[in-house]
């Protein structure tokens, strides 16, 4: 038994120090954009790592005040595109999702091998085709365009994701809705889609934060300024100001920490769910 207990405290000794490790992997990236926002361009060039004295917040000010960048509309994009992107592909891929787990079919099965395809396809690949078709229908530099570029590109993990998630609901609940009188939208509303909001969590978190940290795609497909777009504006071909860089990011990242603070429980119940039933 003692032996017993020794291995156990010394591999539970193990797993912190590994914890600890890789905490301060993930920790690192942010540390380097927190003390850099407050050092000129000539001190992170000298010394990336070492901490700000005296802290300065001219890259701040200078993102703020810059002429030829707004910040309030790379804002508005974005959250036009996270917000009305995120929500489209939810609603399609949850009815399309209820309609592959229940309909027993060869029609849903190809469906099916449809969607999982789409999961292999690097996204990358698509971007020369998907420009040459936006400019030949006029939809180059629109919002709305690029929001249907985003739901395309996340519609079949939401739709994979659903599938499992609603396969996994008894179905005794819809025998009983049927005898009640209810059609197939009211059991979806009011039933299904209720059941799976863990997994409406999880494909909230994920497809959201792809599209609110996509770069290549609005400055490629859609020409629109997002908030990482904006990073951009400060790499010239040949310099860079680093001290606003490192502000864009921090303008970039400061409401994706906000919000996972407000919602930090909700945040980790769907993906816990998502991972005890994906």
């Amino acid at each position: 038994m003692k032996i017993k207990s020794k291995k156990t405290s010394a591999l539970d000794i193990i797993l912190k120090i590994f914890l600890v490790v890789l905490a301060v992997i993930f920790a690192t990236p942010l540390y380097i954009t927190l003390i850099n926002i407050f050092k000129s361009t000539k001190e992170i060039a000298a010394s990336p790592m070492s901490f700000p004295l005296p802290p300065i917040i001219d890259n701040i000010v200078q993102v703020i005040k810059n002429p030829n960048v707004n910040l309030g509309e790379m804002y508005f994009n974005s959250l036009c595109i996270t917000i009305f992107g995120a929500s489209i592909c939810i609603l399609v891929s949850a009815m399309a999702g209820y309609y592959l787990a229940r309909m027993k079919s060869k029609l849903s099965q190809g469906l099916y091998i449809y969607f999982l395809l789409g999961l292999m396809v690097p996204y990358a690949i698509v971007y020369v085709p998907l420009v040459s078709i936006f400019k030949g229908i006029g939809l180059i530099g629109n919002l709305p365009g690029l929001i249907m570029v985003f739901v395309s590109g996340s519609i079949s993990f939401s739709v994979f994701m659903y599938q499992g998630f609603i396969k996994s609901t008894p179905e005794e609940l819809e025998e009983a809705a049927i005898i009640d009188g209810a059609g197939q939208f009211k059991i979806f509303t009011s039933i299904i889609f209720p059941l799976v909001k863990p997994c409406t969590t999880t494909v909230a978190i994920f497809i959201g934060l792809s599209m609110w940290n996509d770069f290549l795609t609005p400055l490629l497909i859609g020409q629109i300024k997002t908030i990482t777009v904006g990073i951009y504006t400060a790499i010239g071909p040949y310099a860079s100001d680093w001290g606003s860089v490192f502000a864009y990011v921090m303008f970039a990242t400061l409401p994706i920490i906000i919000a996972y603070l407000l919602a930090q429980r909700q945040f980790i119940e769907g993906l816990t769910a998502g991972a005890l039933k994906g």
